[in-house]
């Protein structure tokens, strides 16, 4: 058992900003994290008879059914006011938003003890990981992101069910007339202490063990599995890598859509072509691509002849499967450090005039100028002539080269 204090907090200043009889339980705080249903996951709500076996129900009086009652009814909550956005896939922009309407709905005390009490959540849940599991295994595991990503799955799961355990719990004994000393003691002992789980052993027997634990390999077994997969299909940074160097050291140069007169590569002006470079390419494209195919719909729909002949219409490169690998091959080309936002900005202008016959070659000659690259009058719009030339056998290449490492499974 791990001390989490902030948690206490947590519940005790939710629970005593009830307001009567109307909302007698104080707030709910999963409430405040909407999620949408999404494909292939299961929703499953809090049991009951789970939750409370007869021992637990036992220290709870003369009327165990009557305060569990008022513990689980979400109308006994005071819930969050203003809607929020429901996504399937939650990122800590999403995170951060439920809290600040947290704050702005309930004070500013309790959003901290939130985000405190989140902070620990995942200190506790990464211990449980293992100690010696490495940070960036860790990462992957809880969060379900590679070294640029910023989406927090499994780990909103995890800390949505906690919440709704611990409320439930904590409620239950604080309606039944208990102390704050007690209540908690119960949640304490309800997170770590072996109880029936509602599942079966391989031999029949009803499953006994701790909710916490569980819930955090529960949470992270998916991750695990997608990591061995990955090893196995060669999808690995290792590969990404692999493949960034094999084509800044092959036909990267050949099949660069951006030089000026003098064949030196644009936006960095120069003739050598790194890894970190192309990383920053195929980013620019791929997330381009998913843009298009999400805003528009359709397999090919949204995309422009360039991308639709290379293949990125294909079932394969579905929307998150083309963002995924985008943030993966931008990783994988760089260091930790934070990529450089007007390269990549560059990039994008270079495409968006590329695609587009209307766009002006004055902003992509003052765009390079920002970044010290100066052409010749009339030289943007003949490089972008070029360009238009050798952008979909860059595409082609990127389309059958990077179809290997798109997580399909």
């Amino acid at each position: 058992m791990e001390a989490m204090p902030q948690l206490e907090s947590c519940l005790r200043l939710s629970f005593e900003a009830r307001d009567g009889e109307r909302h007698s339980s104080g707030v709910l705080l999963s409430s405040y994290f909407v999620r949408a249903p999404t494909r292939g996951r299961r929703r499953t709500e809090l049991d009951p008879s789970v939750l409370f076996p007869p021992a637990v129900r036992a220290r709870l009086g003369p009327a165990p059914d009557r305060v569990i009652a008022l513990a689980m009814d979400p109308t006994t909550y005071r819930s969050c006011a203003g809607p929020l956005p429901a996504i399937p896939i939650a990122t800590r922009e999403w995170l951060g938003q439920a809290a600040l309407a947290l704050g702005k709905g309930e004070g500013f005390d309790l959003m901290w003890s939130l985000l405190r009490a989140t902070s620990e959540l995942e200190a506790v849940a990464q211990r449980l990981l293992g100690s010696r599991t490495p940070r960036a295994v860790v990462r992957q595991v809880l969060h379900g992101v590679d070294a640029r990503g910023l989406r927090v799955e499994p780990f909103a799961a995890l800390l949505v069910r906690v919440l709704k355990i611990a409320q439930a719990v904590y409620g239950a004994f604080r309606h039944a007339g208990l102390p704050h000393e007690v209540a908690w003691a119960s949640v304490q002992d309800r997170l770590w202490a072996p109880h029936p789980t509602g599942e079966r052993a391989g031999s029949g027997a009803r499953a006994i063990g701790p909710y916490l634990p569980s819930l955090v390999q529960a949470a992270s077994g998916n991750a695990r599995r997608r990591l061995r997969r990955n090893a196995e299909a060669g999808r690995t940074r290792e590969h990404a890598h692999a493949l960034l160097a094999r084509f800044a050291s092959g036909p990267g140069a050949r099949l660069w859509p951006w030089s000026d007169a003098a064949g030196r590569l644009l936006p960095q002006g120069n003739g050598a072509l790194s890894p970190e470079l192309a990383g920053f390419c195929f980013f620019v494209l791929l997330t381009h691509a998913a843009s298009k195919r999400r805003a528009r719909g359709g397999p090919s729909r949204g995309l422009s002849p360039s991308f639709a002949e290379a293949g990125f219409g294909a079932g394969e490169w579905l929307p998150d499967r083309t963002d995924d690998l985008a943030v993966r091959l931008l990783a994988a080309g760089e260091d930790d450090s934070i990529p450089p936002g007007d390269l990549l900005e560059t990039l994008s202008v270079l495409l968006r005039s590329t695609l587009s016959p209307a766009q002006g070659a004055h902003e992509v000659a003052l765009t390079l100028q920002r970044l010290g690259v100066d052409l010749a009058q009339g030289e943007a719009e003949a490089m972008l002539d070029r360009s238009r030339a050798r952008l979909p056998d860059l595409l082609r290449w990127l389309e059958e080269n990077g179809r290997d490492l798109l997580e399909t499974d």
